[in-house]
């Protein structure tokens, strides 16, 4: 009897701080941040468990704060249509530590949704978001590659029209200067010959 003693004491000493530690469980609060990108105009919706306690704040934005907070038991979704950088805070608050999947779905521009669950179990859940919008890439479409290549034949085709012209005015202008440099010796050939002609003409007479 005497050695359960400590036994004893040590039992009834984990029943007295029991009661405690379920008191601090209770009081558990799990944080998450995250950092997001998504493209204008941009939407996060966030699903939860059922509850009356839910808050969003310390919304702040490097320019002008341009967004709009639509807030309900089970979901907070956060929009915006133009480009900044977003931080805001969103709590969600039970009575009692609950098991739950958290979704949140990020909406960007005209693309399909992107997919985050957070595990938890706690009675007081606070996300951080900070969220950066941009202006989403323009690609060019098949259509427009290809007026782009029509565009660019015809310009080649142009410029060819263009050079062969060039080339070939060059060659009739040098076919001309080639004439005329062949009527010039002509001429000057036949000059020379008659000069000479009548220069002999002359001899003889003189003979």
């Amino acid at each position: 009897m005497f050695k359960a003693r400590p036994l004893l004491i040590l039992f009834l000493g984990f029943l007295l701080l029991t009661p405690a530690v379920s008191r601090a469980e209770e009081t558990i609060e799990e944080a998450a941040t995250l950092n997001l990108q998504a493209y204008a105009p941009a939407r996060i919706v966030i699903t939860y468990s059922y509850t009356q306690n839910f808050s969003v704040s310390d919304v702040s934005t490097l320019g002008r704060p341009e967004y709009k907070i639509i807030s309900g038991p089970t979901s907070i979704e956060f929009k915006t249509a133009h480009t900044d950088t977003f931080t805001f805070t969103v709590e969600i608050k039970y009575p009692a530590i609950l098991g739950q999947s958290i979704q949140i779905a990020v909406f960007s521009a005209g693309n399909p949704p992107e997919g985050i669950q957070i595990n938890v179990k706690t009675s007081t859940v606070k996300l951080r978001f900070t969220l950066t919008i941009t202006e989403e890439p323009s690609y060019p479409s098949a259509q427009d590659v290809a007026e782009q290549v029509v565009r660019q034949v015809a310009n080649e085709l142009t410029l060819f029209k263009q050079d062969t012209k060039q080339i070939i005015d060059v060659q009739n202008r040098n076919l001309e200067t080639q004439w005329i440099l062949v009527l010039i010796n002509l001429a000057i050939n036949s000059s020379l010959l008659v000069t000479l002609t009548m220069w002999k003409r002359r001899e003889k007479e003189e003979g």
